[in-house]
């Protein structure tokens, strides 16, 4: 079962999406690929890009048929699962991925995977954002329930097989699969409104709202079929973390980790 496939709901996905692409304004691509294969959400991201460039054919990968149905004609969705062995039998110039913690059980055999299926010297991106508060003057202290969802979280997506606390390690992975190359770019998401600046005030206006739209579903299952708690024992707690979260007096942000790697122009095998 893909988790966060079944519990995110489109209207966060959407927000997601957005986040990433308006604020950060970080290019899905190091080349303009020919062809190219993404790992997508609602589908967004694989129509502009197949938008901007007609020359290339692109593959859009996903667990549910959430995607709209009128798409570039060089723009295709498929239903499959990205756990199972990949069907494809002509290599892509570059693969994207994003938002896989919690929904993969072995990024290894998924990066290997992706490293097959590149050509040599093609690209692999993934972007994540961290499952995890931080903030820079002490005042996560404050989100005791904040921080016990976190830790909660973890627990139960490690017992369920698909960690979320994962992220960080990614790079070391594609490494070992055979990537070179290999980069890590960071980037602070606020949550809430807290941020002086405007358009960080903005960004953090998104990301609360698209994190309580989220919230709900995303915890759910992990905590009533994984960790054994009711219902009403998960809102409890729910309504603690909603409140931090709304707190101006709590300053928390997310990570963001763009990362990206390239297939060796003479490959051997990983």
């Amino acid at each position: 079962m893909r988790m966060n496939r079944i519990a995110w709901t489109c209207e966060s996905l959407t927000l997601e999406q957005e986040l990433v692409r308006r604020w950060f304004r970080i290019h899905i691509y190091l080349v303009f690929p020919r062809d190219y294969l993404t790992s997508l959400e609602t589908g967004i991201w694989a129509i502009d890009f197949a938008d901007a460039h007609p020359e290339s054919q692109v593959v859009g990968n996903d667990l549910s048929p959430i995607q709209p149905s009128w798409v570039p004609t060089n723009c295709v969705f498929e239903i499959d699962d990205l756990e199972a062995t990949w069907p494809y039998t002509r290599p892509f110039d570059f693969i994207h991925a994003r938002e896989l913690a919690g929904s993969i059980a072995d990024f290894d055999k998924l990066f290997e995977q992706a490293y097959q299926n590149l050509v040599p010297g093609g690209y692999f991106e993934i972007q994540s954002i961290e499952p995890c508060f931080y903030s820079d003057d002490g005042t996560l202290a404050k989100a005791n329930h904040a921080v016990d969802w976190v830790r909660l979280e973890f627990e139960a997506s490690s017992q369920f097989g698909k960690p979320l606390e994962i992220v960080p390690l990614l790079p070391e992975k594609l490494k070992k699969a055979g990537f070179q190359d290999v980069t890590t770019q960071l980037k602070k998401l606020p949550l809430g409104t807290w941020p002086k600046d405007k358009k960080l005030k903005e960004v953090g206006r998104f990301q609360q709202l698209q994190v309580l739209q989220a919230l709900e579903p995303y915890s759910l299952f992990l905590f009533t079929k994984i960790l054994g708690w009711t219902v009403e024992e998960t809102q409890v707690l729910l309504t603690g973390v909603r409140k931090d979260i709304k707190s101006r007096d709590i300053h928390m942000y997310c990570w963001v980790h763009f990362t990206r790697a390239q297939k060796p122009e003479n490959p051997s095998t990983p």
